[in-house]
């Protein structure tokens, strides 16, 4: 598809889907509440930020959710995947990938090697997440240099933050799905102890054969088994709380390819948090956060035995102090966050040094909310120190970010935004120091010892509708980098494989967001409503030196639903799809365009107890091909074929 063509789509998609808005300005319809983000700054509603953002809970994240966190948010807004087989696919945000998309579990790190490769998998397990919040763009402040593209928090409730209604509350989940004959199960239960001290506990597990493409093709070696669980308690308090959990993830998965590689991964970890009300005059509240996990995979080649061992040590502790209002309408927070990462490869294929990498930071975030308008500015001082121990070398870095915005809500119903940031990432360990073979990648990996850090300028408008039967809004946004760092092939061969060194150049990322939904009839007494919905993303990215086309980068995406609801019943028919994706990065082919059509009901069918909910799904309905360009796999782990799903779900 043309650059042309594709700017008249975009343009004439967003006119047709934004005209509903403006011929709803007069109605008087019902406000259709904003959710809280709790992973931005200060816990804004969702409406209030500048930036973009997904909040996936309740029956959306049930009808979404998928084996890996990155099929789980595919085709959400801006967001497409790695799709690295059934076992490992990691969310790539606006084009941006890999140590640029911070994810997180519970506002901590995963501590796993995600970031060091597309095969290994993301340790967030997404059978036992009760809502998924994705932050489009810089949210460094709080995060650190690694979330310069955007940040990815899994949230569950592991360590408990409120006491359960009548003493006992838990839920429980199974499902089923054909393509692969995957069959997952999970259950988890809060129990309180005393009126002050809960309890939880919880446990899953999944298991699934190779999966189907479109076509009636088996990819071969994309079976998976894992299990996860987790013990936590939580003392609450009038004056603050405190509670930890332990838990464990193993994962056992196949690598798609010709090489017959197999992931045996397993991680332990410990979480703690706590905080204080009111703990001295001009504070509200005292928050700590902490967490610490060891980390191991083995890489098992055709041969059954193991060729590579990753492991990663690590914790990570965050404090935050947000403090009374300083005038009328104010508020802010005052952290301090320090971590450490020991990551250590062993064996045929260990294609890196062991590094030691520890980060120290000081964030400050200040709102202040005047009624129509709402200000944020903030500001981050990270420093970043990278030793390798197998040269006893190592290097330095200052990383500095800052950030203001500017909301105004010129109605009720009607409110623009504004964002500029400037924000600095350290290089990792892996793109300074991977020299050697990575079969699973099929390449031979060159990292850069001599990188600087890379700096970007960020800018993002927003225009959005946040209450009525008529909502939506669109982002436009421009990302401007100075020392870029990424791997791209170089199109020669070492050892008989394809060459990727890292280097720096610089970029630029430009790109829209578009979204609406209009809930076009309803009858408050039966609760019956139908509505549409849909939307819109592109980016663009280049690099400014030659003004090629970078690599890796999602090609525009688009879709468009019909939901039709009651009290007992939800249905949804959807098609989302992607265009063809020819402007490519040297020795990068492109990928054809796809659109797949899928179909959910959910049925509860006992009025007394909401909590009980039967579902059924039809997904890519009509077995359409298609390749996920932000694959480094794309040609051996293609979409999924068409499945039916069923599941079942409890909560009490």
């Amino acid at each position: 598809m043309s650059l042309s063509i594709r700017r008249r789509l975009l343009l004439g998609s967003g006119l047709a889907l934004l005209f509903p808005l403006a011929q709803a300005v007069a109605q008087d319809t019902p406000t259709q509440l904003s959710p809280v983000v709790v992973t931005a700054p200060l816990s804004p509603a969702q409406a209030d930020l500048v930036e973009g953002s997904t909040v996936l809970e309740g029956d959306a994240l049930d009808r979404r959710r998928a084996i890996t966190l990155g099929e789980t948010l595919q085709n959400t807004p801006g967001v497409s995947a790695t799709q690295f087989g059934a076992g490992a696919s990691r969310p790539v945000i606006r084009g941006q990938g890999g140590p640029r998309v911070r994810i997180m579990e519970n506002g901590i790190d995963t501590f796993d090697a995600a970031t060091v490769s597309p095969d290994h998998a993301v340790v967030a397990p997404v059978g036992s997440a009760k809502r998924i919040e994705v932050l489009r763009g810089p949210a460094t402040l709080l995060y650190g240099s690694s979330a310069i593209g955007g940040v990815v928090n899994v949230i569950d409730g592991r360590i408990p933050d409120a006491a359960p209604k009548d003493g006992l509350s838990g839920n429980a989940r199974v499902d089923y799905g054909s393509g692969a004959q995957d069959k997952s199960g999970f259950a988890g239960v809060d129990a309180a102890v005393t009126d002050r001290f809960v309890v939880h506990g919880e446990g899953g597990a999944l298991t699934a054969d190779d999966y189907r493409a479109g076509n009636d093709r088996r990819i071969r070696n994309s079976s998976l088994h894992n299990q996860n669980g987790a013990l936590g308690a939580s003392y609450l308090g009038e004056n603050g709380y405190a509670g930890a959990a332990v838990s464990r993830f193993d994962s056992y998965y196949g690598v798609p390819g010709g090489e017959n590689v197999h992931i045996d991964l397993e991680q332990s970890r410990l979480d703690m948090k706590a905080g204080l009300y009111d703990p001295i005059g001009f504070l509200d509240e005292l928050k700590f956060k902490f967490g610490v996990a060891s980390y191991q995979h083995d890489e098992i080649e055709a041969n059954g035995q193991p060729a590579t061992r990753f492991s990663n040590n690590s914790w990570e502790a965050r404090a935050e102090a947000l403090h009374k209002p300083l005038f009328a309408g104010s508020e802010g927070v005052v952290g301090l966050q320090s971590s450490r990462r020991d990551f250590k490869a062993v064996g045929a294929e260990a294609n890196i040094a062991p590094t030691q990498t520890d980060s120290n930071a000081l964030f400050v975030l200040e709102q202040l909310d005047t009624g129509p308008w709402l200000f944020a500015l903030g500001g981050r001082a990270e420093r970043v120190e990278i030793d390798n121990l197998r040269s006893r070398g190592g290097r330095d870095f200052t990383a500095a970010s800052l950030s203001a915005s500017a909301t105004y809500r010129f109605t009720p119903m009607y409110q623009t935004g504004v964002s500029l940031s400037r924000t600095e990432r350290a290089p990792t360990a892996e793109e300074l120091y991977s020299n050697g073979k990575h079969l699973a990648t099929r390449a031979f990996e060159i990292g850069n010892a001599g990188l600087d850090k890379e700096t970007a300028w960020h800018s993002e408008v927003s225009l959005r509708k946040v209450q009525g039967d008529v909502t939506g809004g669109i982002n436009l946004f421009v990302t401007r980098f100075n020392d870029y760092i990424y791997g791209a092939f170089t199109g020669q061969q070492q050892e008989d494989l394809n060459e990727l060194r890292y280097s720096q150049t610089e970029a630029e990322f430009r790109g829209a967001e578009l979204e609406a939904a209009w809930t076009f009839w309803r009858d408050s007494d039966t609760g019956r409503k139908l509505g549409l919905d849909g939307g819109l993303d592109y980016v663009r990215a280049e690099d400014r030196s030659n003004h090629r086309a970078l690599p890796l980068i999602p090609p525009l995406g688009y879709r468009l639903g019909f939901v039709a609801e009651r009290n007992d019943l939800a249905f949804r028919l959807e098609m989302v799809g992607v265009a063809d994706q020819d402007r490519n990065g040297v020795n990068e082919t492109g990928t054809a365009g796809y659109r797949l059509f899928n179909t959910a009901l959910t049925w509860r069918p006992f009025a007394e107890r909401r909590g009980v909910a039967i579902s059924l799904q039809g997904r890519n309905l009509f077995d359409e091909d298609g390749l996920v360009h932000t694959s480094m796999l794309k040609n051996d782990a293609p979409i999924r074929g068409r499945e039916i799903r069923l599941g079942s779900s409890v909560t009490f």
